[in-house]
C-alpha cells in the first residue's frame, strides 16, 4: 500500500470513528495531561458549553475551561493529578458544572464524569485520559426540590400543633409529629416503627384499629371525633383519616390528621348549660304568667284561669295554688274560670282536687265565672263540689273572702254568694 493510500485510509477510519462519537449522546472526550490540550471530542461536548465544534477544536482546553464553573477547577486540576498516577482501569469520579453562553444560573448544568488512562508515555506514566460525562442537572434539582420538601415536612411535623402521622398496614407508625410525641410522653422518634398499643390502653387502640381499617376497606376519607388519655385529663380531638398511597408507601398505609378540641367541646358544654338554664328560666316565667296567682288582700289570694287544661298544666296550677297558700297564709283561695270556656271530666277533677288539697292547708276555696254551660256540665259530670264555695263572678268572690262576709262563716258556707 502506498504512503498516499494509507494515510487516505487513516483519515477515513478517523472520520467514522468521529461520526460514531458524535453519534453518542454522552459527552466523549481525551486529554493529553501532559501537553494540557484536547485532542479529541465528540459533538455532545460542543453543545454541553455552548460553542461550536470547530470553536471547540480550535481553542481546545481554553474553549473547555472557560465554561467550567470557577469553583470547580481547582477540583479538576485535583482529579488530573490522581490521573497522572492512575493504574490502568482506575476511574475517577466526580462532578463539575458548567455554563453555555448566558452566564447565569439558570443556564448552568451538572454533570457527572468519569475518567481513567487511555494512553501511556514511553515511561509508562499517563499521558492521555478518555472522559466521558452524563448531564445531571435535572436530577440534582429533583433531590435539591426533594431535600427541601423533606426538610419543609420535617419542620411542619415538629411545629405544627395539631397531630399528623401515618401508619402501615399493621399499625406501626411512618411519621409521627413532635406534637404526638409530647402527648404520649416519647422522645423525638419514639414512635416510629411501634403501634398504638404501646402507648394506649388496649381499648383505646382497639378504637383507633378500627378506624384505620375502615379507611383501608372504604378507600376514602373519614372524619370522626376520638379521645385519647392524657395526663391532665382525658382529652378531644377532631380526626381526619385517609389512605395513603404512593411511590416507596407501603401498601395499605393510613395517614391522618387530629385537631384537638378538647377546650371547643368544653365551651359547647358550657353554651348548653347556660341554655338549660335560660329555657328553664323561661319557663318558669312563662308558667308564672300562665298560671298567676294574685294576693289582692291580707289572706285573700285570685288565681285567674283561661285556656285549656292539660296533665302537667294542672299539676302546675294545684302546686302553685298550694305553693301560694303556704307562703302567704292564706285563708282563702279564689279560682276564677271565667276564662275557660268548657269543662271536661279532667278540669272538673283538678278542680276538685284543688280545692280539697288547699283545704288540707287550712284555706277556703271559692270557686267564680261559672257560666250556665259549665254548670250544666258540672251538673252532667256528677261533680262533687262538697266543701268548694262557688259565686257567679270574681266580684262576688272576693266580696265574699272580705272580713265582714268570713265573720258570716257558718252562714256562708251553706250558701253561695250571689252578687
Amino acid at each position: 500500500m502506498t504512503e498516499t493510500k494509507a494515510s487516505e485510509a487513516h483519515e477515513a477510519i478517523s472520520a467514522r470513528a468521529q461520526r460514531m462519537l458524535d453519534a453518542v449522546p454522552t459527552i466523549v472526550c481525551v486529554l493529553d495531561i501532559k501537553a494540557a490540550r484536547l485532542t479529541a471530542h465528540n459533538a455532545a461536548l460542543a453543545r454541553a458549553i455552548g460553542c461550536t465544534g470547530e470553536e471547540l477544536s480550535a481553542r481546545g482546553l481554553e474553549a473547555l475551561s472557560s465554561r467550567i464553573h470557577p469553583d470547580d477547577l481547582e477540583g479538576l486540576a485535583a482529579h488530573a493529578a490522581r490521573l497522572a498516577s492512575a493504574r490502568d482501569l482506575e476511574v475517577i469520579e466526580g462532578e463539575l458544572r458548567a455554563r453555555g453562553h448566558e452566564e447565569d444560573e439558570e443556564d448552568e448544568r451538572v454533570f457527572a464524569a468519569r475518567a481513567e488512562v487511555f494512553s501511556r508515555g514511553e515511561d509508562g506514566s499517563a499521558r492521555e485520559v478518555i472522559v466521558s460525562a452524563e448531564e445531571v442537572t435535572e436530577r440534582r434539582r429533583g433531590e435539591r426540590r426533594l431535600r427541601s420538601s423533606e426538610a419543609l415536612l420535617a419542620t411542619v411535623c415538629e411545629r405544627a400543633p395539631v397531630l399528623i402521622y401515618a401508619k402501615d398496614r399493621g399499625g406501626a407508625y411512618l411519621v409521627a409529629s413532635r406534637s404526638l410525641e409530647q402527648l404520649v410522653g416519647v422522645a423525638p422518634g419514639g414512635m416510629l416503627g411501634k403501634t398504638d398499643r404501646d402507648f394506649f390502653p388496649p381499648e383505646v387502640a382497639s378504637i383507633y384499629k378500627d378506624v384505620d381499617d375502615h379507611v383501608r376497606q372504604g378507600g376514602a376519607p373519614f372524619d370522626a371525633e376520638e379521645t385519647a388519655p392524657h395526663a391532665e385529663g382525658e382529652k378531644t380531638f377532631y380526626t381526619v383519616k385517609f389512605p395513603l398511597e404512593g411511590e416507596g408507601i407501603p401498601a395499605g398505609s393510613v395517614a391522618g390528621i387530629s385537631v384537638d378540641i378538647t377546650r371547643v367541646k368544653a365551651a359547647e358544654r358550657d353554651r348548653e348549660a347556660a341554655r338549660d338554664q335560660l329555657i328553664a328560666a323561661q319557663q318558669d316565667t312563662i308558667r308564672e304568667l300562665v298560671t298567676p296567682l294574685l294576693p289582692i288582700a291580707e289572706g285573700v289570694l285570685v288565681m285567674p284561669l283561661i285556656g285549656h287544661f292539660d296533665g302537667p298544666r294542672a299539676s302546675r296550677i294545684i302546686e302553685t295554688l298550694l305553693h301560694g297558700v303556704e307562703r302567704h297564709a292564706a285563708r282563702v283561695a279564689i279560682l276564677d274560670i271565667t276564662g275557660v270556656k268548657t269543662v271536661d271530666a279532667h278540669v272538673a277533677e283538678m278542680l276538685v282536687q284543688a280545692a280539697r288539697a288547699a283545704g288540707l292547708l287550712g284555706a277556703k276555696v271559692v270557686l267564680t265565672g261559672i257560666q250556665p254551660a259549665i254548670a250544666r256540665a258540672m251538673i252532667e259530670l256528677g261533680v262533687d263540689l262538697r266543701g268548694v264555695i262557688t259565686a257567679g263572678t270574681l266580684h262576688a268572690g272576693i266580696a265574699y273572702a272580705a272580713p265582714a262576709g268570713l265573720a258570716r262563716g257558718g252562714e256562708q258556707q251553706r250558701r253561695s254568694p250571689r252578687d
